[in-house]
């Protein structure tokens, strides 16, 4: 049996990042950069305006005051996506409109309620500085400076300014593909009625659930009965994707049929049972390039075992080559207790305090197979090997579902 810290390591040093592919704009959210996306261009592409108002030359406005206001000749007007070709004469000024390219020989813009337009005539009442309300050509972005670099994973801001930058496709690591397969003969699915000794499956969902919300696609295989031919023609199925996730049938039962099953289809083992409670009993190995999870049926283990080494995983996968588990710290708001030298993971629900401290209030109850709790958690307190009791008050490490 090995710590939590060890398995992590174990999975964290053997994860590389999967082939890259191309992808448009509006198929790339959520993929992570297998490559820096150089600007092609300048942002603004153009020297444009800011405001609303009248583009003119500043040295005409130098001795302008209300008392005696200068008075500009309304030249001509430029609208976002127009172009003047006529320079800014002395004495004269361009109604222009906010994002519209600046006219030679302006080098200001009088903001349009700042002026008072007469006929044809602007009054200009004070001094506009050189420069006042013009965006310059490239300020944001040079042409050539790295927009994006590897393995940022693209959210709307940064496809926004891919975008802008008038990039329409963008080399991505392609999303992992999940197989997922339940194992036992007492689940019963899709609502039917239920048999004495028969539960209810939930890990599915669960567990499907969870790895979309990486951006993986998965493939749900079903449940196959504690039968090993069963199980090994259905993990035959799960071994063609990059990651297979099996729950069930990975302790020592007699009915625990996933690792000799697993062995005998030449899976390498990289750990089997972690010092961690639930999910103790958790398996991880390699069979080719495919990562192969045995997770044990309770489905609070099932889902810290994803947490904690399963979603990390994923993300390194999709190219987010600094990927952890989701821990935080948070303010216990009740004492906690436990007996053995594992490490617990106690769910809990999250919430801010007034102070700003990220609270965590443990459920009322706690177990393995507890969904009602789960229901109400949003992560898990954590409670370290060496520590029988944390107090209400103490700060302490928590594994969240999401950041």
């Amino acid at each position: 049996m090995i710590s939590v810290e060890e398995a992590w390591s174990l999975i964290r040093s053997a994860a590389q990042p999967l082939p890259s592919e191309r992808r448009s704009l509006a198929g790339a959210l959520g993929s992570v950069l297998a490559e820096d996306v150089i600007a092609p261009v300048d942002l603004p592409p153009f020297d444009n305006s800011a405001m609303d108002g009248y583009a003119l030359r500043s040295s005409d406005t130098q001795v302008a005051c209300a008392e005696q206001p200068v008075q500009l000749t309304i030249a001509g007007e430029v609208a976002a996506g127009g172009w003047q070709e006529t320079p800014v004469a002395s004495g004269t000024a361009v109604k222009i409109m906010t994002g519209a390219a600046l006219p030679s020989g302006a080098d200001a813009v009088l903001m349009l309620e700042a002026g008072r337009l007469r006929g044809d005539v602007v009054e200009v009442r004070e001094p506009v500085p050189r420069g006042t309300h013009i965006r310059r050509r490239g300020e944001d972005v040079r042409r050539g400076d790295v927009l994006l670099t590897a393995g940022l994973r693209l959210n709307v801001q940064r496809l926004g300014l891919l975008a802008n930058s008038g990039i329409s496709t963008v080399g991505v690591h392609r999303a992992p593909r999940v197989s997922l397969v339940a194992t036992g003969s007492e689940l019963v699915t899709d609502g039917q009625a239920l048999r004495p000794g028969q539960i209810y499956d939930s890990n599915r969902i669960v567990l499907r659930t969870l790895v979309q919300q990486t951006g993986s696609a998965c493939e749900d295989l079903g449940v196959t009965p504690d039968d090993p031919s069963a199980i090994a023609q259905r993990l035959r199925e799960g071994l063609g994707a990059d990651v297979l996730l099996i729950s069930g049938g990975v302790s020592v039962g007699a009915h625990d049929h996933v690792k000799e099953v697993l062995r005998d289809l030449g899976m390498d083992t990289l750990f089997w049972r972690v010092a961690m409670k639930p999910g103790k009993p958790i398996l991880c190995g390699r069979r080719g390039a495919t990562w192969v999870f045995g997770l044990p049926g309770n489905p609070i283990s099932c889902v810290v075992g994803f947490l904690a080494f399963i979603e990390p995983l994923l993300r390194r996968l999709q190219g987010e080559a600094q990927a952890q588990p989701r821990y935080g710290t948070a303010r216990l708001t009740a004492s906690v207790r436990k007996k053995d030298d594992r490490r617990h993971f106690m769910t809990a629900r999250m919430a801010p305090s007034p102070d700003g401290w990220l609270e965590a209030a443990p459920t009322a109850r706690q177990g393995s197979a507890m969904m009602h709790a789960l229901a109400q958690a949003d992560g898990f307190v954590v409670v370290p090997e060496t520590c029988a009791e944390l107090a209400a008050g103490d700060v302490v490490q928590v594994l969240l579902f999401k950041e």
